[in-house]
């Protein structure tokens, strides 16, 4: 598959809202998302509890990983962003459970770059954000 010309993925939608950023781009064989985080499509207010956020934010990267070309499969790096370092455990077991479920492949090689980080985000009751990369080059 020939990388091809940078393509956008669109606008990122909430409550009615247009975002300041989009899904994300696709360039040089690459999916770059945007963060995904978990605010409800209708309020705009993140869901609630670290679970919640986490599986609604994988559900947000694999519908946009679809929308480039590419699944779960193919990535390459997350980057797990949460608010607090006593979440780690439940954000943990939600995260595998959730790959588990949706990408055992992925979950049991481990096959990608991983890193977490512990922030501060964009509203106050957001507790995760998921930063993700593909490869559609191959």
């Amino acid at each position: 598959m020939s990388p091809g010309p940078k393509r956008g993925l669109g606008k990122v939608v909430h409550a009615g809202q247009e975002m300041v950023w989009g899904k994300g781009a696709v360039a040089g064989g690459f999916v770059f998302l945007s963060g995904a985080e978990a605010r409800a499509d209708d309020t705009d207010e993140p869901v609630a509890g670290v679970a919640a956020q986490t599986e609604l934010a994988l559900e947000r990267i694999r519908e946009r990983l679809a929308e480039a070309g590419a699944s779960l499969d193919d990535v390459v790096k997350f980057v797990w962003y949460l608010r607090d370092r006593d979440l780690i455990e439940e954000f943990y077991a939600a995260r595998d459970g959730w790959l588990e479920r949706n990408a055992p492949r992925l979950l049991h090689e481990r096959s990608y770059a991983s890193t977490l980080l512990i922030v501060g985000l964009a509203k106050e009751d957001m507790l995760v954000e998921i930063d993700c990369t593909a490869s559609i080059g191959t």
